[in-house]
């Protein structure tokens, strides 16, 4: 058997033009194609007949190509190629050693048959309904010569061997889909905020500490009496005591003059920290993602001075920044809580723990065990003629003659697009289909919507829905939808073969 190199298989439609044969008796398949065709396999190729192709004009050559694959079979629409004058074999049909032969092996072609004359060149179609393992299938051909008295059996000729079926895999898109929802909603003005500034916080986490400190959910009673630091009743001041020490890290700070309470923007950093306090509680009130719950702003003075003087002091520059942010903001009053931090001995603890002090420990001893009104700055002035306290009030006091801090905190809105976006995208990475596209269209539109839409229509059997689903989701420059396309075409592109001229007998 001869066989020659096949060119590859042009596009359906295309006008092919007339095929050489190499000889007289023989057939030539050339074109030989397998291609997918939505829910159908098709197998297609042309056929060059020699004028003498069935070695006697009065026999009829049969072709049945049939698909092999993973011990499955299924035989194809056949080629009958007839004989000049086969006609012939009607007249002696009656004769008494004609009766037994099959009228199918005579002049009759079988249903659904392409049929052929000698010196034609046809092309040959089949399609059948799609099964798995059609996908990687081999192509085999089957003949046969009858004439008026006999059937030859000719050799099989094996046309394309069977081969691993090309697949497609969701593994890419699965990956990145659980990545989507993890990433849950698109960010948030709140959460955008946070991560650049310290002092905006998500107040859900706020609530979490306070219930882990047991500090009373009516910490910002907007009723409640807004007493000063040391005058306030003792359940109460042990809870702001507990909200400030927890809250410090992060806040931002205001600084002041020795004794004043009035706000100069100029003065230290100032500025900046009034800018970008403001900035963001813009950005929250005009945020359809978020919304401002409330800005927390504690008053504190440095030790130095007297208690009285400096508890009016530390509630006097609260109030001042309440007062500010309610003439460069739309903030409501009551979402503003004052509390009076008083004496900022935390501060001055944590300043003196951290510095090289040679009386550091006798200086901490004293403000942990000496109380306030029990004579604590006096003890620290006696302190070794004096010096540990001048040393303070020169290179710690100034440090703490703040606005404690500030915080402000926020909550996200609800946003239910975003939130079908994240649980689509969470059961297509679960493989899921079905149900997420029961979701899908209620998700905030987009690539990311379309990516997730087209796979799960993909895998659900429905290819002609993904497909612009998907183009539009690559041109939007998902990746992943290009990379799913490429399997699609991969796994739907044809199977071609070589030229195949079928041997003649001898």
């Amino acid at each position: 058997m001869k066989l020659q190199t096949l060119i590859l298989a042009l596009a359906i439609g295309v006008v092919f033009p007339a095929v050489a044969v190499p000889d007289r008796g023989r057939v030539m398949l050339s074109d030989l194609n397998l291609r997918t065709d939505g829910d159908s396999l098709r197998v297609s190729f042309r056929v060059g007949i020699g004028p003498n192709a069935t070695r006697g004009h009065n026999y009829k050559l049969t072709l049945s190509p049939v698909l092999v694959g993973g011990g499955e079979e299924r035989p194809l629409r056949r080629i009958e190629i007839y004989g000049r004058r086969v006609e012939l074999l009607d007249a002696r049909a009656g004769r008494p050693y004609v009766r037994g032969l099959s009228t199918g092996d005579l002049r009759h072609p079988v249903a659904g048959a392409l049929r052929a004359s000698e010196g034609d060149t046809v092309e040959y179609s089949a399609s059948v309904p799609l099964e798995s393992w059609m996908k990687g299938a081999g192509l085999r051909l089957e003949r046969w010569r009858s004439g008026c008295c006999h059937r030859d059996t000719l050799p099989v000729v094996e046309l394309a061997a069977e081969e691993a079926p090309a697949v497609l895999s969701a593994a890419g898109v699965a990956a990145w889909a659980a990545a989507v929802s993890a990433e849950g909603a698109a960010t948030t003005t709140g959460d955008s905020l946070s991560r650049r500034l310290t002092f905006v916080e998500p107040f859900s986490a706020l609530e979490a500490r306070m219930h882990a400190q047991s500090v009373s959910p009516g910490l910002f009673d907007p009723d409640m009496p807004l007493d000063m630091g040391q005058s306030a009743d003792t359940p109460r001041q042990q809870d702001i005591d507990k909200y400030i020490a927890d809250g410090e890290a992060g806040a931002l700070m205001v600084h002041f003059h020795q004794g004043r309470h009035d706000l100069e923007r100029h003065f230290r950093d100032n500025n900046a920290t009034l800018v970008n306090l403001v900035s963001s509680i813009r950005a929250l009130l005009n945020s359809s993602t978020s919304r401002v719950v409330r800005v927390v702003i504690v008053g504190s003075a440095s030790p130095e001075g007297t208690l009285a003087f400096n508890d009016r002091l530390a509630w006097n520059r609260a109030v001042t920044l309440k007062e500010f942010l309610l003439r460069n903001t739309d903030f409501p009053s009551d979402s503003i809580t004052l509390f009076n931090g008083s004496e900022d001995w935390r501060g001055l603890r944590r300043l003196v723990a951290a510095s090289d002090l040679y009386e550091r420990e006798e200086i901490l001893r004293i403000i942990d065990n000496v109380p306030v009104k029990k004579g604590r700055e006096l003890e620290l002035m006696k302190l070794s003629g004096g010096r540990p306290y001048l040393y303070m009030l020169e290179h710690m006091f100034p440090d703490l003659r703040n606005a404690a801090f500030i915080k402000v905190y926020y909550e996200n809105l609800p946003d239910p697009s975003a939130e079908a976006l994240s649980r689509g995208a969470a059961l297509v990475s679960a493989g899921r289909y079905a149900e997420a596209l029961s979701i899908l269209p209620q998700a905030t539109p987009g690539s990311r919507r379309d990516l997730l839409q087209g796979t799960s229509l993909l895998f659900t059997g429905d290819r002609d829905a993904a497909l612009p689903l998907l183009e539009r989701a690559a041109a939007a420059g998902e990746s992943e939808a290009e990379s799913l396309l490429a399997q699609i075409r991969a796994v739907e592109s044809p199977r071609t073969f070589g030229t195949v001229i079928l041997p003649g007998k001898k």
